[in-house]
């Protein structure tokens, strides 16, 4: 789930960067409209495309890194047997951070859901308002659209395919042809569907920034093509841009609407004026393809991490009794039939785990043998553990001996996997 929301939150981001980099400045606002659209839903379902190469780059810089300090390969180990063989501090920490997860994790998701019940009844509040004033006000019409007159003193805007707007500047011929027709495109065209596409996204990933900046650059692309529309009919740009300059003190309309006071800056007067290159902005066009699939290959899930997750694995159990005897899968074998009977398993290495577990006081040396016929045959993921008596008090998984080196390059090995082990240590 993290990788999820760290993947499309940083594809949105992208997406939302070449669209004010290449796109924005082009009078193509039809076209940013569905890139913005299409852009939102690509990053919410880009993790789970099957071509991706984001894990395997991160997979292959992990293991060529370690594979320069522990050439014996890689294994996962078992997080109980580190603790045995490092002894105390190691097992205190451990369990300090799991209490500390524990305790965490709910208080986060208490959090999550709060905000997210707020925001879902804020949500319908303002719907149910919208409704109310809707049904509770005079209405009229205007071109085969509705217009809801209101008392209050409002900037015109539109929910759906209604317009609102003052009553008493409505009756008194104060609101003009302009912004009507600057509304009535907004309610023809479904503006407010884009809107809240984005506003449902904001209530359950109320935590991602983008997705604030994202709802911003669609209603500015909204107003764009509001503009253009009221300007292909004749009306002067100069007239028009006083128009909006006198409608700017008025109040903020519903924020799920769409107003015309909206974002009223240079730039927006700059794009009535802005000259439109046919070649340019196809340019820019042929850009926006290999974009995308740029972003499905760095983003989108890797094909052998999908297979490998949705494969079984066995587990394969081999016990160290002593310095001559072997449990293959509970079947006692000789040390020195230990590795044709290993071999003769009908076991793919690549989807199976080794339950390894060693008594006390068998030789490190033994260890090390049945370890090194286990890498041989290719197997990778082996989980340790160690067996002790009733009647002993805990010790360390081997015991010293002459051999020591062979303990220190066990350890060394299973340390190191710690650090790129990609699934968390299971304990035995």
């Amino acid at each position: 789930m993290i990788s999820y929301l760290i993947y499309s939150t940083i594809c949105l981001g992208l997406v939302l960067l070449f669209y004010h980099a290449v796109l924005a400045r082009e009078k193509i606002y039809q076209i940013n409209r569905g890139y913005l659209l299409v852009g939102l839903l690509f990053s919410l379902t880009v993790p789970f495309m099957p071509f991706g190469i984001a894990d395997s780059l991160l997979t292959l810089g992990s293991n060529t890194e370690i594979s320069q300090i522990l050439p014996g390969g890689i294994e996962n180990t078992n997080a109980k047997s580190v603790h045995q063989v490092t002894d105390n501090p190691t097992e205190e920490n451990s369990a300090s951070h799991t209490s500390y997860v524990e305790w965490i994790t709910p208080f986060i998701f208490w959090v999550y859901g709060i905000v997210t019940l707020i925001l879902s009844i804020r949500m319908i509040r303002h719907f149910y308002c919208m409704q109310l004033k809707s049904m509770k006000n005079p209405a009229t019409s205007f071109k085969g659209h509705k217009v809801v007159l209101v008392d209050k003193e409002v900037v015109p805007h539109t929910f759906w395919k209604t317009i609102f707007v003052n009553k008493e500047q409505y009756e008194n011929k104060e609101i003009s042809e302009e912004v009507m027709i600057h509304e009535l495109i907004h309610a023809e065209q479904n503006h407010s569907l884009d809107i809240l596409i984005v506003e449902i996204l904001k209530t359950i990933w109320w935590f991602n920034p983008v997705l604030y900046f994202y709802k911003k650059a669609i209603q500015v692309n909204h107003e764009y093509i509001a503009d253009d529309e009221v300007l292909s009919n004749g009306t002067d740009i100069a007239d028009y841009q006083t128009l909006l300059l006198k409608m700017r003190t008025a109040k903020s309309a519903h924020y799920l609407s769409t107003s015309l006071n909206f974002n009223i800056t240079k730039k927006r007067f700059q794009m009535m004026t802005l000259s439109h290159s046919t070649y340019r902005s196809s340019l820019k066009l042929a850009l926006i393809i290999p974009f995308f699939v740029l972003l499905g290959i760095t983003f989108g899930c890797e094909p052998a991490s999908m297979e490998s997750d949705n494969q079984i694995e066995d587990i394969v159990s081999v016990e160290i009794v002593d310095a001559e005897t072997i449990k293959l899968n509970g079947e006692t074998v000789s040390a020195s039939q230990f590795e044709s009977a290993f071999s003769e398993l009908s076991i793919n290495p690549d989807q199976i785990i080794i339950d390894f577990e060693v008594h006390e006081n068998v030789p490190t040396g033994l260890v090390t043998d049945v370890q090194k016929i286990l890498r041989e045959n290719g197997t990778l993921r082996i989980n340790y553990s160690t067996v002790q008596s009733n009647d002993s008090q805990p010790r360390e998984a081997w015991s010293p001996r002459p051999d020591s080196r062979n303990v220190l390059s066990i350890l060394i090995n299973e340390a190191g996997q710690l650090l790129i082990n990609k699934e968390p240590a299971t304990l035995s």
